[in-house]
């Protein structure tokens, strides 16, 4: 597992293999098998994930039923029910295994217990909550700023792998347009 946290972790070059192991002692893998939850709306879950294989997929239902995709969150991506890690709350939305996915898992509250003694750990989870934020306004933007065709574009060049493992009404839903409307843009984009 050392490995596997070493791997995960790379990219925080000032991280030494004491911190690594600090790491180590808080952070399980877990497996979930395709179709299996993480969370469910309502629950505590308080893991801060990194998906080694697979894929996960967070969604809300509204009040009519209808389920809405809000991330897909692939190999080396983080994940977790926000609502639960940052503010203790009940989580808001579902996260899902789309297909059998491997992860590292740590409890929000253990982390948060080793940041108080480890300034290069904080320093790694202050980058990883600017990612998230990042991440959650730059989506913001792609939703109110972006045509339905320049979303579809961006999702395929944001994440060139993915548009083959997941449901056209889940893109379609995660794009927040119809079915319809996302054939006729694949078909569009396929003539030119």
């Amino acid at each position: 597992m050392f490995e596997e946290i070493k791997e995960a972790f790379r990219q925080f070059t000032f991280l030494g293999p004491n911190d690594l192991v600090e790491l180590a002692s808080i952070i399980k893998i877990k497996q979930l098998k395709k179709g299996e939850h993480l969370v469910k709306v309502g629950e505590y879950n308080y893991n801060a994930v990194k998906v080694l294989k697979g894929l996960l997929y967070h969604y809300i239902i509204d009040e009519e039923g209808v389920e809405k995709a809000l991330l897909f969150v692939p190999e080396k991506m983080n994940s977790g029910a926000l609502q639960t890690t940052l503010l203790g709350k009940p989580a808001d939305e579902n996260i899902v295994a789309m297909e059998d996915t491997l992860m590292l898992c740590a409890d929000a509250r253990e982390l948060e217990k080793v940041t108080d003694k480890n300034i290069r750990i904080q320093k790694m989870v202050n980058q990883l909550y600017k990612q998230i934020i990042a991440e959650a306004a730059e989506r913001i933007r792609f939703l109110v700023v972006n045509t339905p065709e320049e979303r579809y574009l961006h999702f395929r060049n944001t994440y060139p792998n993915l548009e083959q493992r997941i449901k056209q009404k889940d893109l379609a839903s995660y794009l927040s347009i119809t079915d319809t409307s996302l054939s006729r843009i694949r078909a569009r984009l396929a003539k030119s």
